[in-house]
């Protein structure tokens, strides 16, 4: 146990370093240090941190489609627990590869509010995965639309498709097993996973989760409604950091853009993304007409808005057990 401990330890440290050795790479080779930190001096404080509040609504909304998923199966906890549970989730998923360290969620909750994991990984895992099927859809309206406003020989010709495809390619097909092995019947799922010898040692527990999954389908309006209003507010978090380098985009390209950008963080290479989304932001920016260093430097800041609004998950660390 310990081996494999040391294992994956050794394997986050050498996915964090690659995508701190490709930002660096990025920054020393492609643009000018002292441009970024010359753009990134300029930036309106003010705008950064109404960026920051946007943020945090969106996860005001993640926390309360949670809290609602958990009531809709007979969980009757208080919102401030999910809340600092998803805070901690957050956290941990700014620091692992493809945000998968937000699936830790459960945990929390488990300390926090004696929520049974089962319950709640049924509450994350198929919102998830319709969020990802989604998140592609949105893609799909970002590339039309850069169709319509760039010259399609030059749209053809840049390297940002050699990351965005792939990105589109996985999302579909997480998402759509995820959805599968949530909301399918029973039947089929049980026939299949039982077979398996090292998840057949799980199977009452996966059945668990099966039957909450089912149980929270019926809510697929509600998660849709509430991740368009995470888009929305999403949008608005790009569009103030933009207002903050004076970047002349309009809040629909921002909105656009979003979902298109952020498939990028969840590539399983590197922790959330660091450095191809970087990478891709500058790229797709530039399709707009912003340089590329501004396109780069717009990246970080996103980044470093989600960080700092996201270190308010430390509290779920230290969040007393409901127990006590």
């Amino acid at each position: 146990m310990r081996s494999a401990s040391y294992v994956k330890t050794a394997y986050f440290i050498i996915q964090a370093l690659i995508g701190v050795v490709l930002v660096a790479y990025i920054a020393a080779y492609k643009f000018e240090i002292d441009e970024i930190v010359s753009v990134i001096a300029k930036t309106e404080i003010t705008y950064f941190v109404l960026a920051a509040l946007s943020y945090f609504t969106l996860d005001l909304i993640l926390s309360y489609r949670l809290f609602y998923l958990l009531q809709q199966i007979g969980h009757r906890i208080e919102y401030h627990w999910v809340l600092v549970s998803h805070l901690g989730g957050m956290l941990i998923g700014d620091v692992t590869p493809g945000r998968s360290g937000y699936l830790l969620t459960p945990v929390f909750l488990k300390r926090i509010a004696e929520v049974r994991a089962s319950d709640a990984v049924a509450c994350i895992f198929a919102p998830q995965g319709l969020e990802f099927l989604l998140k592609v859809g949105g893609a799909l309206a970002a590339i039309v639309y850069l169709i319509s406003k760039v010259d399609i020989t030059y749209l053809t010709s840049v390297t940002l498709w050699s990351a965005i495809v792939p990105a589109i390619i996985l999302l579909l097909l997480v998402g759509g097993l995820m959805l599968g092995v949530a909301w399918l019947d029973e039947r089929y799922t049980e026939r299949l996973f039982g077979r398996i010898p090292l998840i057949g040692r799980f199977i009452e527990h996966f059945l668990s989760f099966k039957d909450s999954s089912i149980r929270i389908r019926k809510n697929i309006k509600m998660i849709v409604v509430l991740y368009m209003a995470g888009w929305v507010v999403s949008g608005l978090q790009w569009y103030l950091i933009g207002e903050a380098m004076n970047l002349p985009i309009t809040y629909l390209e921002f909105f656009l853009l979003h979902p298109l950008i952020t498939m990028l963080m969840f590539v399983p290479i590197t922790p959330a993304g660091l450095g191809i989304m970087e990478s891709g932001t500058a790229i797709a920016l530039s399709l707009l007409g912003i340089t590329p260093t501004a396109g780069f430097t717009f990246a970080l800041l996103v980044r470093a808005n989600m960080v700092l609004t996201d270190a308010l998950g430390i509290t779920a660390f230290v969040y007393p057990s409901k127990k006590t």
